[in-house]
């Protein structure tokens, strides 16, 4: 399959994931770095031996390029997403989606009446355990999430009480799989978020319990926090049909069993883990085969990252307001 003729827009630490999915994929063929600042853009280029850009409405005049990467910082995806829209380019962009939920709203509108492939960069739907764990969920007819992520401290530029720093950043991720393994979208979410726990006078966001229902009956619980690294992570998944567990060491199991029979005879699963998969290039790797071929894969739409804006924004509501926030009143 003929890789895409892409450029890569913002030159920011996470511009170089990217740049080595690139490498390892094969998917895609680099052949601009683009940033407005100078020192960023003239180290990429150099260390990806691609061309230096500072305006990107230079990468979309050029016929060539078929796809854009946009990884610049939140309050610049959205502008970018529009523009590139526009000129015909099947796009992946960097989390969280965007800023504005006015114009998330009108750009997946935008994505769905075009043929363009447009992902958000959610990858690690395509880290392997995810991968083997949403199968299996497909399976089981989920109706309960527990998701549970702590980590360590964040650097200092995410240390700030703007919505998108903070937990807030990683739990965009954790909104992102609760949707994905339920196999629906959200409807309404009942947040308490705690700030100054484990930093002085930052105002960042840093932990948070979310309650996120799905219109059915149907629910998601996500618990996060930067402070708490020795916890770790897990996840467990409740359905009507089995259930799957992924502990903190990594071990997944799962079994099944009769609708309304819960009690009765269960079946383990077996489940295959293979190891050493680089999310950002499997989901290049998607990417292209859409573009090129027309297969659907795993990875998030523009809806997708919708749905994790909506989240996030409404969580803040919600603890604010000490009420449930249905998606659709986020304005």
């Amino acid at each position: 399959m003929e890789p895409l003729r892409v450029a890569i827009i913002g030159c920011g630490p996470r511009s170089y994931g990217h740049a080595k999915g690139v490498q390892v994929s094969g998917a895609l063929s680099l052949k601009y770095a683009c940033d407005i600042r100078p020192e960023r853009v003239e180290k990429a280029a150099l260390d990806w031996d691609v061309e230096a850009v500072a305006d990107y409405r230079h990468i979309l005049d050029d016929p060539e390029i078929e796809a854009v990467l946009i990884v610049t910082d939140v309050q610049n995806h959205l502008p970018i997403v529009r523009d590139a829209l526009a000129a015909g380019k099947h796009i992946i962009c960097e989390k969280p989606f965007g800023d504005d939920v006015m114009l998330a709203r009108e750009m997946v509108r935008c994505a769905e009446a075009s043929d363009l492939v447009t992902y958000v960069n959610f990858q690690l739907r395509f880290m392997p355990k995810q991968l083997a764990t949403k199968r299996v969920a497909e399976e089981m007819d989920p109706v309960q999430i527990f998701f549970g992520r702590s980590r360590g401290m964040m650097r200092d530029h995410f240390l700030n009480p703007s919505t998108f720093c903070g937990i807030m950043d990683c739990c965009a991720h954790d909104f992102d799989q609760l949707a994905w393994l339920m196999g629906r979208n959200p409807t309404g979410v009942t947040a308490v978020v705690r700030r100054n726990t484990f930093t002085e006078d930052t105002g960042a966001t840093d932990t948070i319990s979310a309650l996120v229902d799905f219109g059915d009956g149907r629910s998601a619980t996500a618990v996060s926090s930067i402070g708490a690294a020795e916890i770790g992570s897990k996840f467990d998944i409740a359905g009507a049909l089995g259930n799957v567990t992924v502990a903190r060491n990594g071990e997944v199991k799962a079994v099944r069993f009769g609708r309304n029979d819960s009690a009765g005879d269960k079946q383990a699963v077996e489940l295959e883990l293979p190891q050493g998969a680089n999310a950002d290039a499997e989901l290049q790797r998607a990417f292209c085969a859409q573009v090129r071929e027309g297969t659907p894969s795993e990875a998030a739409t523009f809806r997708d990252g919708l749905n994790s804006l909506l989240l996030t924004v409404a969580c803040l509501t919600s603890s604010d307001e000490g009420r449930r926030v249905a998606l659709d009143e986020v304005q």
